[in-house]
């Protein structure tokens, strides 16, 4: 066990990166260990995250910065291009223990939720390394019965290192 004020400066580090934003400004791409590769495209208002299998894009997450945090504009499919009415808070500026957010938004017909807390703060290894990361815990659901929960490992200032979803866990294999 580590003495409280080493403990404290050992956190330290990551209590300034939450400070940052979730994502490296200058973008990036990253490789997850089930074979997706995420593209993050810097724009004028935030940032566009492609999804990729096999060199196909099958995802665009659009995504815009505020002072108040990142917010998911919508989501380019196959099918087309489908917003966030309004636009759905993903992440607040600044990430700390026990920090909870939600909203809901109208999507592709349906009335959806978000509900996402910081439930700790652990170190996690991946392919791509150790990091301290914050735990995550996102809960999706809509007005029709829908429900996605996933558990994220969200570095400020990297993203997300790995994740678990459905009882399948992800981690990054490669980073910018």
């Amino acid at each position: 066990m580590v003495p409280g004020p080493l403990r404290l400066a050992a956190l330290l580090p990551l209590a300034l990166l939450a400070l940052a934003q979730v994502f490296p400004s200058s973008g990036g791409r990253y490789l997850y260990s089930d074979g997706t590769v995420q593209e993050l495209l810097p724009t004028e208002e935030g940032f566009r995250l492609r999804y990729l299998r096999e060199g196909r894009v099958f995802r665009e997450d659009r995504l815009k910065k505020a002072p108040e945090g990142l917010y998911l504009l919508g989501v380019g499919l196959p099918e087309g291009y489908f917003p966030f009415e309004p636009p759905l808070l993903l992440y607040p500026a600044r990430l700390e223990l026990g920090l909870a957010w939600g909203g809901s938004a109208r999507f592709q017909g349906q009335r959806v939720a978000l509900s996402a807390r910081v439930e700790g703060v652990e170190g996690v290894r991946v392919g791509a390394g150790a990091f301290n990361a914050f735990r995550v815990r996102v809960a999706y659901t809509t007005e029709r019965g829908g429900t996605d929960l996933q558990e994220l490992y969200l570095v400020p200032g990297l993203g997300v290192v790995a994740y678990r979803a459905g009882g399948v866990w992800v981690g990054l294999l490669r980073r910018p």
